[in-house]
């Protein structure tokens, strides 16, 4: 029970890795309070937790309304009376070349998957600073450690993140407060299938699993137990580093 009585706000909580961070939060005593854009999937998440006899407050919002955003942060708190860690998970993907990429769509990518995130830890930071302790996690990808063709805006917004999570913790860490960055590898998540799928057959365009040195593609669980430690006291002196979850995969390399 490692977050027994903590608070831990979580966006894009309504399925995938999101979902997989607030059930392990859950699972060991934490209240989460779950984000993310769509009202009906969420609250039917947010039940999920509470079947299982997790707390958890489901919270309907766009992070790209950054405002709201940070509203939502500082109400959290202050119904909880406590913040112990925030994850950034939600994110906007677009998969388009250089000349393809609409510049509507590009700065929609920078907002939701930098903007928010740089909205979040600042509210967090400013709430946690008070109690001297507190965890961000940054969920990135290996799009913005690896170049790759197709994958312009969102690849650039996952490389300015890893960077601003290593500058945010420099100066967070003299709070008490740390941050870091999990960069997750394929994982079968429903939005990452349906994001390499083409084609009116339905054909994923998947890596194949033998380029992972493990021989398969990574779960929203693995993912999760990567976060949880970072999450928590386990990792107390760890603070600025990105750990990637991926299986080993030599792409990233």
């Amino acid at each position: 029970m490692r977050f027994e009585n903590q608070t831990h706000i979580v966006t894009g909580a309504s399925e995938g890795i999101g979902l997989a961070i607030c059930q392990g939060l859950a699972a060991e005593g934490a209240h989460v309070v779950m984000m993310a854009r769509r009202a009906e999937p969420l609250e039917a998440a947010a039940m999920t937790i509470r079947a299982a006899g997790g707390r958890a407050d489901a919270v309907a919002l766009n992070v790209g309304d950054t405002t709201a955003f940070a509203e939502a942060i500082r109400a959290a708190h202050a119904r909880t009376r406590r913040l112990d860690g925030l994850v950034n998970n939600a994110a906007y993907t677009f998969q388009a070349s250089l000349l393809e990429t609409p510049v509507e769509k590009w700065r929609r990518a920078f907002q939701v998957n930098v903007e928010a995130p740089f909205v979040g830890m600042q509210a967090a930071v400013a709430l946690m600073r008070e109690v001297g302790r507190g965890a961000i996690v940054n969920i990135s990808s290996v799009s913005g450690v690896r170049a790759r063709k197709g994958g312009l805006a969102y690849s650039s917004t996952k490389a300015a993140l890893n960077h601003m999570g290593a500058v945010a913790a420099l100066e967070a860490g003299e709070f008490g407060i740390r941050i870091n960055t999990v960069i997750p590898g394929p994982t079968t998540t429903e939005s990452f299938i349906a994001a390499m799928t083409k084609g009116q057959s339905g054909a994923a365009t998947l890596p194949p699993a033998t380029t992972v040195p493990l021989g398969r593609f990574g779960t929203p669980q693995d993912v999760a137990k990567g976060v949880l430690f970072l999450l928590s006291d386990d990792a107390s002196f760890i603070t600025g580093e990105t750990l990637r979850v991926e299986g080993g995969g030599y792409w990233t390399r």
